[in-house]
């Protein structure tokens, strides 16, 4: 289900994204840009971004980055290696400030 429901994100947002990898996928979000890694597993919209269709990072109304902490001592619990890489990417995106919680 979850990977249908990806392919329908995809086409909708459109499959021409070129991936990038994964610091950039954050700096794009830090940026509010849309961005995807080479498998669609860590993605942005520019507002919003995700880490396997778990919502990992949203952005506030005044355009604070704030970051879901799903690391084993992290506020949300821990989830998986990989989404605790990629909210390790999102703590510290050079020349960005993030919030975590």
């Amino acid at each position: 289900m979850e990977l249908f429901l990806w392919s329908l994100f995809w086409d909708a947002w459109g499959v021409d994204m070129k991936p990038v990898c994964n610091a950039l996928v954050a700096e794009a979000w830090a940026l509010g840009q849309e961005a995807r890694n080479h498998n669609n597993s860590f993605y942005t919209d520019g507002k919003r971004i995700y880490s396997y269709g778990l919502q990992i990072g949203d952005t506030s109304e005044t355009d604070k980055k704030i970051v879901r902490d799903y690391t084993a001592k992290g506020s949300y619990g821990f989830r998986s290696m990989t989404t605790s890489q990629h909210v390790g990417l999102l703590r510290y995106i050079k020349g960005h400030e993030t919030i975590v919680v």
